[in-house]
């Protein structure tokens, strides 16, 4: 008891931060399982058409949604939700998560009370920092799951590996984006920079792993978008890119650290 009591005494920040965001998980998650199912319905009514379907378009226009020459569930998946409409729910919920983190407690005026608690910047910033991370992993958690239920009830085949593929990377992205952002407002304090900033990598990220695949003068683009390293392989179909994966992974520790060194050293609003 006495065990549990400090624990619960220490993680006071990170409990606080998760309950101050209670209304954005539950809007974003209501969201998340009403997008899923409704897109599993979509598969239903489609199914049988679906090549015909993506016949009407230019191979061109198929490359930039993400649609390849599988015409399985896990094609269509790939194409509908892992390729845009995924990475662009659970992206906004980690900068919008990432972003008002510090950058908010530090507008309101109310990080000082809390420094003056006893409470170091570097035990803030990480109590803050896995509140996001928890957060992110439950949205990562109720898409797959959601997948999972969508196939019990309409029937399509879509195994546990590639729900757990679809969580890694749905994960890796938006925690990606979430760190960014939270980095950006630990060091600005500005939550409407680190969130404007971090969307525009995110945006460009996207059209930059699009234009590779039409335009090849510009496949050097690649390198530099974030959704490439995110799904550039298709990963509901194919499995994680290990290389993608350490990419991502360096971009978050480095955002991490980064945000952690000038937070700490930085003077805070009053």
């Amino acid at each position: 008891m006495k065990l549990y009591w400090s624990i619960s005494k220490k993680m006071y920040i990170l409990r606080n931060d998760i309950y101050q965001n209670r209304k954005k998980i539950i809007s974003f998650c209501l969201g998340a399982v009403a997008y899923t199912l409704l897109l599993t319905y979509f598969w239903t009514l489609f199914s049988d058409t679906f090549g015909q379907m993506l016949d009407l378009f230019p191979d061109a226009v198929k490359a930039i949604a993400g649609f390849g020459d599988d015409l399985s569930v896990t094609g269509f998946l790939n194409g509908e939700f892992m390729h845009l409409i995924g990475p662009l729910i659970i992206g906004a919920f980690g900068i919008t998560i990432g972003s008002s983190s510090i950058a908010t407690e530090e507008g309101n005026k109310t990080i000082d009370q809390i420094l003056t608690l006893s409470i170091s910047r570097t035990r803030f910033y990480i109590e803050k920092y896995l509140a996001l991370v928890f957060c992110i992993l439950l949205l990562a958690i109720i898409f797959s799951i959601t997948l999972g239920i969508g196939s019990l009830v309409f029937n399509f085949d879509i195994s546990l590996i590639n729900l757990l593929y679809a969580a890694i990377a749905l994960f890796s992205f938006g925690l990606c984006t979430g760190s960014i952002s939270f980095s950006i407002g630990a060091i600005t304090g500005k939550r409407s920079i680190a969130a404007s900033i971090t969307a525009f990598i995110a945006i460009t990220g996207y059209v930059f792993d699009s234009i590779y695949t039409v335009v090849d003068k510009l496949d050097f683009t690649r390198y530099i978008a974030l959704h490439y390293y995110y799904n550039s392989n298709a990963v509901i179909q194919n499995g994680v890119n290990s290389l993608h994966i350490l990419v991502i992974s360096l971009l978050i520790i480095i955002s991490f650290i980064i945000g952690l060194y000038v937070f700490y050293q930085r003077d805070i609003k009053s």
